[in-house]
């Protein structure tokens, strides 16, 4: 099912200041995130701080909620589709007619988890 990698680049960006004015290759971010033009680096008042805290919050949210469902860490739910089911309490007329199984009816991984060793990375050296 995947999971093992997460990609947090536009909420970072975000957390930093950013207000997606999608202008960012144009060297006139409104912000200053991204420019090199002095005049508008100045307006950026963001610091590493910033994302740090971010990441701080978000790290505990995701604490708190596999807490809440009896889990200690990510790696004992990923992949485990027997926890996921369709919400029996919205109905979409768009979605009525999926068909989520690929998703929610995987193999059990629940006591076999070497599928997550992956082995060591190549560092390309």
């Amino acid at each position: 099912m995947g999971a093992e990698e997460f990609g947090f680049g536009t909420i970072a960006m975000i957390a930093e200041g950013c207000i997606m004015a999608r202008i960012c290759h144009t060297n006139g971010c409104p912000v200053g995130i991204t420019t090199q033009n002095e005049r508008l680096r100045k307006k950026f008042p963001g610091t590493p701080d910033n994302i740090v805290t971010f990441f701080q919050f978000v790290a505990e949210e995701i604490r708190m909620l596999l807490a809440k469902l009896g889990y200690k860490s990510l790696q004992e739910v990923i992949g485990r589709a027997d926890l996921l089911s369709p919400r029996a309490d919205v109905s979409l007329e768009k979605s009525e007619m999926l068909n989520l199984n690929f998703i929610t009816k995987l193999p059990n991984v629940k006591s076999n988890r070497n599928w997550l060793n992956h082995g060591a990375v190549n560092s390309n050296r």
